[in-house]
């Protein structure tokens, strides 16, 4: 056999597999936040996936925890979901603080989650805000880290939520609090004890 034969034979067979590579890495559906609302008594669950637009994508599901949402999300809706690169958990301000510690308590277990996911308490313009532009996302995070930076008593990601959750405290902490008025602001609120 030509020597020119025998070189393309040993080559196509790498090509082919970068391309198989390639594809998979296209399929892969990359959460980078998440947001939690309530509406009419029911929790929706809001998954934004990486995007190089000016416009976040979104999928909304209705569950009763994160967890089901997640699962609800990968199967039905975004195939090949990772949220290995999860930034952002905003839970809007009218959701049961219960609600927020089972979800940190589930995100918490799970070794394919971001370690450093910020975790914030918001009101409607700031998640509104966020659904319409990917740069507002950005914008929260460097307003957190500021944040963070001036308050170290502030819990920030969820695995310092976590831990004040698993030191036996039902509330008492605060997080970072995100606002909208004619610009996205982060001060802090309080997670109060719940008395129950």
């Amino acid at each position: 056999m030509p020597k020119k034969v025998l070189l393309f034979l040993s080559i196509v067979p790498i090509i082919l597999s970068g391309c198989g590579n390639s594809r998979q890495i296209e399929n892969a559906a990359v959460i980078e936040n998440v947001s939690v609302n309530t509406r009419g008594g029911k929790l929706f669950y809001t998954f934004y996936p990486l995007t190089d637009g000016e416009t976040p994508e979104a999928v909304e599901i209705s569950a009763e925890s994160f967890e089901a949402a997640r699962k609800l999300a990968e199967d039905e809706y975004i195939p090949n979901m990772t949220l290995a690169k999860l930034e952002l958990l905003l839970i809007h301000e009218d959701v049961d603080p219960e609600i927020m510690r089972g979800d940190i308590e589930y995100i918490s277990t799970q070794a394919s989650f971001s370690p450093v996911a910020y975790v914030a308490v918001c009101d409607s313009g700031a998640l509104e805000k966020i659904g319409e532009s990917t740069g507002a996302r950005e914008t929260v995070e460097k307003q957190i880290i500021l944040c963070k930076n001036n308050n170290p008593e502030v819990n920030s990601d969820y695995l310092s939520v976590f831990n004040r959750y698993a030191e036996g405290e039902v509330g008492d902490f605060r997080v970072p609090y995100i606002t909208a008025g004619e610009e996205l602001k982060v001060s802090t609120v309080k997670i109060e004890k719940n008395e129950k």
